[in-house]
Order: C-alpha cells, then sequence, then structure tokens
C-alpha cells in the first residue's frame, strides 16, 4: 500500500476521476454554484474563483505530502468538470484509507454519477491497493449523504461527538461508516445493481443562477 499517489485516472461508464489540477478551477466554480455544496463541506470549494483556487492549493499540497489523494469527476459525455472526490487518512501501515469531500454539481444530485465516483475509488482502493478497510463520514445533521452512503453497503459504526471544529467556532459531529475487505465484494455487487440501469447525462452548459437546484437528492 505505498502508492496512492498521483497521478491516478479512474475510468467507469459514465464518468473519469483524474488528477486534480490548478486549471480545473474555472470550471469547478461554475460546477460549484449551488451555495447548498458548502453546507457540509470543511473545508470546501467556497463561493468565488479565488477560494476554489485556495482549495485546490490546500487539497495539492496535502497530495505532495502523500496524506491525500484529490481527484476532479468528469462526465465522459463531453469532458466536463462536474466536481470533486478524494482518498484521505491514508494509513499505510494499517492499510486504511478513508473516501470523503465528494461534491458535485446539483444539476447532477439523484444520478448515478455519485456512485459510479465511490464504486471506482473503492475497486481501486480493495483491488489495487489492497487496503483492508475503506471508511467514510458524514456529519450527523447531513441526512441526505448518510443515506447515500448507507445505500452503497457501508456499515454504520459509530458516531464520533464534536469532532471537528468549525470556521465559525462550532464542533460538528461526524458520523462514521466502514467497509472491510470481506465485504468489498457483497458491496461491489449491490453497486453494479445500482449501475446498470441507462442513463443520459444532461446537457449542463446551460446558464443556471447560482443558487438555483435541480428537484432531486444525491450526496456530497
Amino acid at each position: 500500500m505505498e502508492d496512492f499517489r498521483a497521478p491516478v485516472s479512474l475510468t467507469g461508464r459514465w464518468i473519469r476521476l483524474v488528477p486534480l489540477e490548478p486549471g480545473h478551477a474555472t470550471a469547478l466554480r461554475a460546477a460549484a454554484q449551488d451555495p447548498e455544496i458548502n453546507r457540509y463541506l470543511h473545508p470546501g470549494p467556497g463561493g468565488t474563483l479565488s477560494e476554489m483556487e485556495e482549495f485546490l492549493t490546500f487539497l495539492l499540497g496535502r497530495q505532495k505530502s502523500g496524506a491525500e489523494l484529490p481527484f476532479t469527476i468528469v462526465l465522459r459525455h463531453d469532458d466536463r468538470p462536474v466536481g470533486m472526490t478524494r482518498f484521505g487518512h491514508i494509513d499505510r501501515t494499517n492499510r486504511s484509507v478513508e473516501v470523503g469531500g465528494t461534491w458535485l454539481d446539483s444539476a447532477l444530485w439523484g444520478t448515478p454519477v455519485n456512485a459510479e465516483s465511490k464504486f471506482l475509488l473503492f475497486r481501486f482502493a480493495f483491488e489495487a491497493q489492497k487496503v483492508h478497510r475503506v471508511s467514510l463520514r458524514a456529519d450527523l445533521e447531513d441526512e441526505r449523504a448518510q443515506r447515500s452512503i448507507a445505500r452503497l453497503g457501508a456499515v454504520r459504526e459509530a458516531v464520533f461527538r464534536d469532532d471537528r471544529l468549525l470556521p465559525n467556532g462550532s464542533y460538528r459531529s461526524s458520523v462514521v461508516y466502514g467497509i472491510l475487505a470481506s465485504e468489498w465484494p457483497r458491496v461491489r455487487d449491490g453497486i453494479e445493481s445500482l449501475l446498470a440501469h441507462d442513463w443520459r447525462p444532461p446537457d449542463l452548459r446551460g446558464a443556471r443562477s447560482p443558487g438555483e437546484r435541480t428537484e432531486g437528492k444525491g450526496t456530497k
């Protein structure tokens, strides 16, 4: 488990996960117009291009140190960046890694994009990197993310009370989920079943006002 280092690219049916680059900032800012995206992400992509650039600089610094491995989520049909995800808490000694920090253009909430991004990361972790454990966590107040994680087949394990200090001085509590290597075949089959249906990616080129959301739920 000495890898989890860039460059890594992962390709699915509808998306590609490509190494995060500074040049993705403008397209990612366009994808992050909905203020709801930042509600439970700390740190998150922010509300301006400058904040997005700072966020990418932070993540790429974490990548350089070997602590994280961030990706840009790209729709295959038009090569458009639509969000981000990453490996974090990379514990090479104990063969453990966390999948998190995922956010998507809100026009893609309730679509297969989130499930496929998680599937690609899980498969890489368990089958290529031979990890023993993948963990995920969500804000205790983010019920949408919790439902999405549970739907993927991860096991809810614990609530870490007040485990993260937020910029406003308050604390958030986190719900932790896990998948063990022995559980991966079951989880893999379940997600493959979720992804077996046809889906037509939407045209995201039309202008959308900041904060405007399409109906439907997904995860961040």
